[in-house]
């Protein structure tokens, strides 16, 4: 703190401490703490220019005085978002739900998306859902038997240009990790896995468009179990009806497995539903519900699924 003090008031030697310490005190940690180089000498009057802008990153209106111009600090966590999926095959119903928490970095050079979803399942022994918890598995609990808790943990990192996420088309590459975290062996993979991922999307008029894609191979796994080698896809469309109102196409997810056979390979599930956007004191929100079929699917593979999503906007 006395270091911070001091090269606030080195930084301005030539006039005088404004009347009010306080404000001075309060520039001076703003500043520093932003990452941003307290004002030159011959800019304008910091405390002026304090009282002009936004000191937790909003616009500014002072000219060149050193205030916090960036929109975003490096660090913002952009989205948090709930999926509810209730899944059905003949007899059996299975609840997936997921924790998705979404955060972009800006690394200077580069800027990072960080999405990480965790989730809490509960499946009989001839459900398999999501992209932690591929269904061509030996190993497993016999039938009949129900399983919940937690799951595996996925985590992806996209790269992209600075200012990327603002550009009417946006492309990210990075790697896409799962970590073995499951509660039960029939809510995970058992093994870690990492491959490259890709997130693409654009905006055309009224329609957002884009996916996440990623290839997931295994190792770490225990003895005799088949090593996880899958492609994963989410898809998204978003049609905007009206300002607070859209159509969506956002599925749990598709995938192939590269090793299993003819038949038992794809998931594809076909379907979609609305979208509800609205503010609760100040907190912009969304609210999603859908269904899908599934006219791909593994043995392990729902028939159809509803879908609900709470979204918490940050960005």
């Amino acid at each position: 703190m006395i270091a911070v003090l001091a090269l606030g008031a080195m930084g301005h030697a030539e006039s005088p401490l404004p009347a009010n310490v306080t404000d001075q005190i309060a520039w001076t940690l703003t500043t520093t703490a932003s990452g941003l180089a307290p004002p030159n000498k011959g800019d304008e009057d910091p405390l002026e220019c304090f009282t002009q802008c936004d000191p937790h990153g909003g616009s500014c209106s002072c000219g060149n005085c050193g205030c916090p111009h960036r929109e975003h600090s490096r660090f913002q966590l952009t989205e948090f978002n709930i999926y509810p999926t209730f899944s059905y095959l003949r007899d059996q119903s299975a609840t997936y739900t997921e924790f998705e928490f979404a955060s972009r970095t800006d690394l200077g050079f580069l800027e990072m998306e960080n999405r990480t979803v965790l989730n809490v399942a509960d499946l009989p022994s001839t459900l398999k859902l999501g992209p932690t918890n591929p269904s061509a598995q030996p190993l497993g609990p016999p039938a009949g038997v129900r399983a919940n808790g937690f799951g595996d943990i996925l985590s992806g990192f996209f790269f992209s240009r600075p200012g990327s996420h603002q550009q009417q088309t946006h492309l990210g590459v990075g790697p896409v990790l799962t970590f073995p975290t499951a509660s039960n062996a029939a809510l995970g993979s058992k093994q870690y896995t990492a491959g490259p991922g890709i997130h693409f999307s654009t905006e055309i008029n009224r329609l957002t468009a884009g996916f996440f894609l990623w290839q997931s191979w295994g190792f770490g796994e225990s003895l005799g179990q088949k090593k996880v080698n899958q492609l994963f896809g989410k898809p998204f469309f978003i049609y905007e009806v009206s300002e607070t109102w859209n159509l969506v196409y956002i599925p749990l997810g598709m995938s192939h497995s590269w090793d299993a056979p003819s038949g038992d390979n794809w998931t594809i599930p076909v379907g979609g539903g609305v979208r509800r956007l609205f503010e609760i004191h100040g907190q912009k929100m969304g609210l999603q519900f859908q269904a899908f079929d599934y006219v791909a699917r593994k043995a392990k593979d729902p028939e159809w699924e509803l879908r609900a999503t709470i979204e918490f906007l940050f960005d």
